[in-house]
């Protein structure tokens, strides 16, 4: 079962809407403000999994700071979810803080979210707050916006979890089950750090390839597996950002066995959500 951890979908109404958006939440601004960021429905999503071969997608929200827009995106996250026969993962977005938190996070869950995502902390302050509850008490994990502190600069890279960012938050809310995306913004390599090393096989936190190529040289995967171990790596395409076939191959081609290749381009996935292979 090859598997897309990373990928995004939006209602056609906000993609109608994208203008009137982009004056709402500069968070959004700054990723979708220009007109040639691709925004994509669920349909175009299935479309090119069907093309690259892909079974099943994790498909994000947008990390929105009002709680309208959130509830907006996730009810469409969820819908769509139910129509693909189990082929899309929703990882919903939440921006209701205090007590309507607990609540927004049983009502999404009763209605079938199995994640939130992409975090982003910088535009809700309650974030690792978010993470902790889903996990503590529906058992959702969470796809974490993780950025690098060295490198060039590119729309959406602040906002994120830089490296210092994501550990607080793995020590201090215990009850986390994390994806970093883009890597983890670098921390795989302080994976030889005993501390971390036990997150890692407590089966807490792991690493998707989300843009990968826009980032690091193909050996990267060669690298992280190296540091952390290859149970610990799970291949995301961030579709439409990157084209899902492209991106499938180009992971295939960096890794240097089937058994590297089944375990990163599914069965880890299979195995930190919870589905059963095959």
């Amino acid at each position: 079962m090859i598997i897309d951890g990373h990928t995004h979908v939006f209602p056609p109404r906000m993609i109608e809407r994208r203008g009137r958006l982009v004056l709402e939440d500069p968070g959004f601004a700054e990723l979708y403000g220009d007109p040639r960021a691709r925004m994509v429905s669920a349909e175009a999503l299935i479309e090119s999994m069907d093309r690259a071969g892909v079974d099943v997608a994790v498909t994000c929200g947008f990390w929105w700071r009002s709680a309208d827009l959130a509830d907006e995106h996730a009810a469409y996250l969820l819908d769509a979810a139910s129509a693909s026969g189990g082929r899309l993962i929703p990882f919903v977005p939440v921006a209701a803080s205090g007590p309507a938190l607990e609540d927004t996070l049983a009502r999404l869950t009763r209605f079938g979210a199995q994640g939130l995502g992409e975090v982003r902390p910088a535009q809700t302050g309650h974030a690792d707050h978010a993470i902790e509850l889903a996990a503590a008490t529906h058992g959702l994990p969470a796809l974490v916006h993780a950025s690098e502190t060295v490198g060039h600069a590119y729309p959406g890279k602040a906002g994120g979890y830089d490296v210092g960012a994501l550990w607080r938050l793995l020590e201090e809310r215990p009850a986390a089950r994390v994806i970093a995306a883009h890597w983890g913004g670098g921390m795989p390599f302080y994976g030889l750090m005993p501390e971390l090393r036990s997150h890692i096989e407590a089966d807490r936190l792991v690493f998707d390839t989300a843009a990968s190529a826009y980032l690091y040289e193909p050996r990267v995967f060669e690298a992280v597996i190296g540091l952390v171990g290859v149970g610990a790596v799970l291949w995301g395409s961030d579709f439409p950002l990157r084209d899902q076939r492209r991106d499938r191959e180009e992971a295939e081609a960096a890794l240097g066995s089937d058994e590297a290749r089944a375990a990163i381009l599914g069965g880890n996935a299979a195995r930190f959500l919870g589905r059963a292979p095959g």
